[in-house]
This record gives structure tokens, sequence and C-alpha cells, in this order.
């Protein structure tokens, strides 16, 4: 009879190997934007302000739609292009919002602070994100006014076959609680995100710890 201690072993010699061969579920990639496959792509030349030179403006958000098929969805960071007003520094967060009748519902997630500056891209951090499929969100950049964007010269788009697809963009004013269509365009964007781990994996894992468990509880 095969011994407990020769099972987990097994098991375990098992999971390296499936977790070897499915090695791309933990690799990190951009899964939507417009700064390419990589996030490396270049700024635009024009800038949307958001800020003091339009005042009635005072939130933008950027939507986009995961598809039902999509594996990635683990966000772990969203870089944006920017500056901060007059090239002064600032602490900022960005939020991923609910979408609700498409537009910006309730913030669901917001990212760890990021200093801007001049004009550059910042990248944003997550932690404990998991989106769903067949759903949509917003990113919403938080704080106060003297934000400005860069605009560079595309639309966001799918990344790395990720099934993720552009939105929209929405503007939220001072004068007005609710949330409209932006008479501007979008703004460089770069959503990193990582598969979550195949299900064999996860069970594999349950299965070997109740072993080992199991054994030290005979032991």
């Amino acid at each position: 009879m095969i011994s407990l201690r020769r099972l987990t072993r097994f098991f375990a010699c098992v999971l390296i190997l499936v977790a070897a061969s499915s090695g791309q579920w933990a690799r990190s990639e951009v899964v939507y934007g417009n700064l390419g496959a990589t996030g490396s792509g270049n700024l635009g030349s024009t800038n949307t302000d958001f800020g003091p030179s339009d005042s009635a403006e005072v939130s933008i958000a950027q939507g986009f739609t995961v598809g039902a098929s999509a594996t990635k969805l683990d966000v772990q960071s969203v870089t944006l292009g920017l500056f901060f007003d007059n090239f002064a520094t600032a602490s900022r967060t960005v939020s991923i919002y609910s979408s609700v009748s498409g537009s910006p519902g309730t913030s669901l997630f917001t990212s760890a602070p990021t200093t801007v500056g001049v004009n550059a891209k910042y990248t944003f951090d997550f932690s404990g994100v998991t989106l769903t499929p067949n759903t949509s969100y917003w990113l919403v950049p938080e704080g106060p006014a003297s934000w400005y964007f860069n605009t560079p010269a595309s639309s966001p788009v799918e990344q790395n076959s990720s099934g993720f697809t552009h939105l929209g963009t929405k503007k939220l004013g001072a004068i007005s609680s609710s949330w409209s269509d932006a008479d501007f365009s979008f703004y460089a964007t770069s959503v990193v995100a990582v598969p979550e781990p195949p299900a064999i994996v996860l069970s594999g894992i349950g299965l070997a710890s109740a072993m080992y468990a199991f054994r030290r509880r005979r032991g």
C-alpha cells in the first residue's frame, strides 16, 4: 500500500509540474490601454485640462468592459499619462468604480497614493482587485482639481488578447451631480493584470494540504 507520506510527495510534485506548465497565469500583462502591449508607448502631444483652467470639470472617468471569456482579472496597477498643475507635486490616487447605467456607480477599489509632478507616466498600484467577466468598470482619478491628462492619438483598446474593450469617457461637473459624456478625448491609460490561478492548482493545493494535515494527526 502506498503510504500517505509518498502520496503527499506525489501530489506536491504534480502541483509543481502543473504550476510550471501554467506559468502564464502568474505573469502580469497589459490588458487594456493606448500605450501599447507593454505599456511603453509614447505619450501624446496634447493635454486634457482637469483643473483650475476648467473649474466646471471636477472629475473625469474612463470606462472599460471585461469580456465574458477574459481570464486576466487580478489588477496589479494602472498607469496614466498626466502632470500636476504648474509642475508642482501632489499625492493622488485612482479608483475603480462599478458601472451603473453606463456611468460610474460606486468606488470598489482604490490605489495606493502616488506622487504626481512633471508630465510623465505615473503608476498607481492596486491590491486585492479581482474583476468579473462580462462586467464594465470605470477608472476615476480621485482628489481635488489640478490634474492634467496627457491625451494620446488613439483610443484605449484590448491588449494581449485580454478581452477588455473601451467603454467611453465621462465627466462630472461642479454644477451637476450626475455623470455626462465627455466632450474631450480619452487620456493615456495602461492597465496591468494577471490571470487568476487555474482551478486545478487551487484544488490540488487544498488536497495536498488536507493530506498533510491528516498525516500529521496520525503521526
